[in-house]
């Protein structure tokens, strides 16, 4: 039996679908690389992911900022009332996110031990988790955000805070995100196994023992490893 944790924004989804979504309705003639766009458009939400964590912020008020400064970066005209519409939209769309079937599959039909660590306001990542049927497969004393446990990924206490929580050996598992630093440096830094779910093809590193592309190529490694 294996022990694997998991990110939750894509890794157990693909979180660029409900921005291309928004992005067909507002901006359907823009004339951008959209992925360079949708890029940066997580960048600026980085950029004041602490101010999140720490409550200064609302979630409607980080989405509104990040494609406000996204759409400036690439010169594209758009209101604020227009952003504001955008992040209600992309709220809309998170409520219909679901899980990629290999891993529902594999969730399904699993004896692993499994959990999640994700960075994030508690009430709106679990409303995401809820959305993704995650507790139908996870315990919910294993599933674990930033903004319930004080501390956020890449800090190693993140993930060592769960697994003292949980009573486990840390360095019996794997753990498995879509962002090198906050996941991959994270995890390992902390004593964890670790595997590049890397679905966009951004940069990784020697911090990922493993890299994959894709939840097919995911599940299949998990099961072989």
């Amino acid at each position: 039996m294996k022990k694997v944790m998991f990110d939750c924004d894509d890794t157990l989804y693909d979180l660029s679908w409900p921005f291309r979504k928004c992005m067909k309705e507002f901006l359907p003639n823009v004339d951008v690389d959209m992925d360079l766009f949708y890029a940066d458009y997580r960048k600026f939400g980085d950029m004041i992911f602490d101010d999140l964590q720490q409550g200064k912020i609302t979630v409607d008020e980080s989405g509104v900022y990040r494609v406000e400064k996204a759409c400036e970066k690439y010169e594209i005209i758009f209101s604020h009332s227009k952003a504001v519409e955008f992040q209600s939209r992309y709220k809309y769309y998170q409520h219909h996110i679901e899980m990629d079937a290999p891993l529902i599959d594999y969730f399904s039909n699993c004896e692993d031990e499994l959990a999640i660590l994700t960075n994030g306001e508690d009430t709106h990542q679990r409303m995401k988790l809820e959305v993704l049927h995650v507790f139908d497969y996870f315990k919910p004393e294993n599933v674990f955000t930033s903004g319930q446990i004080g501390v956020a990924k890449p800090d190693v206490n993140a993930f060592k805070k769960c697994m003292e929580v949980m009573h486990e050996d840390i360095t019996e598992w794997y753990y498995v995100g879509d962002n090198y630093i906050n996941d991959m440096q994270g995890a390992k830094n902390a004593g964890m196994k670790t595997i590049h779910f890397n679905r966009h093809h951004q940069v990784s590193g020697p911090c990922a023992d493993h890299v994959v592309y894709s939840a097919k190529e995911l599940v299949e490694f998990i099961k072989k490893g």
